[in-house]
């Protein structure tokens, strides 16, 4: 019975010795105004503390830091980095960081896009809510999206198209178009959603 009960005891001395490890989440982009859910709910380990943060901080809320489950919210546009420290009974720590763009154009404060690093370029990327074009033509959400579903060509085509939005020229617009080509499906549909979509 002493040789089965020391590898339980063993484990569980193991187990207890495992650090903490924050998840701040997947990166966002959102309009002026929109309040965005965080979630760290995914970190690991046992009786954590979470303390959320952002930089920079003027003109950004957060409430809830001390939950898994804080809420930010930015009066200004910008790239926002958003932390998330989390530390366990024995005042072990770590600290994961997530970002949130923030675009100046408050269309619909309950629009708010998350992806995961996979499906979402980066804040220079041109995909995600851009605002340079008109959101509400339904016809060009489908065409964009019907495109997203096709190849590489249906996909250039689509970007031959695009109009010139906003204070960007033609030029600009398109390259970011193109700039998603041999990207997954997904990619383009989300990039499209932020284009085109309501």
């Amino acid at each position: 019975m002493s040789r089965l009960l020391l590898p339980v005891l063993l484990l569980t001395s193991c187990a207890a010795e495992v650090p903490p490890r924050a998840d701040a989440g997947d990166p966002r982009v959102m309009p002026v105004g929109a309040t965005a859910a965080l979630d760290g709910s995914f970190s690991e380990g046992d009786g954590l503390a979470y303390a959320w943060s952002v930089e920079p901080n003027d003109g950004a809320t957060l409430t809830d830091a001390a939950s898994p489950f804080a809420t930010f919210t930015a009066d200004a546009p910008g790239l926002y980095t958003l932390s998330l420290e989390v530390c366990d009974a024995r005042g072990r720590c770590d600290v994961a960081e997530t970002w949130a763009r923030v675009d100046g154009a408050p269309w619909s404060t309950s629009r708010i896009s998350d992806w995961s690093p996979e499906e979402f370029g980066g804040a220079e990327s041109g995909a995600g809510l851009d605002g340079g074009l008109d959101v509400t033509d339904s016809k060009k959400c489908a065409d964009c999206k019907k495109a997203a579903e096709g190849d590489d060509d249906a996909w250039n085509e689509l970007c031959s198209k695009v109009a010139p939005g906003g204070t960007k020229p033609a030029a600009q617009e398109r390259a970011e178009c193109r700039a998603n080509n041999g990207q997954s499906a997904t990619y383009k549909r989300n990039w499209c959603n932020g284009k085109y979509c309501q």
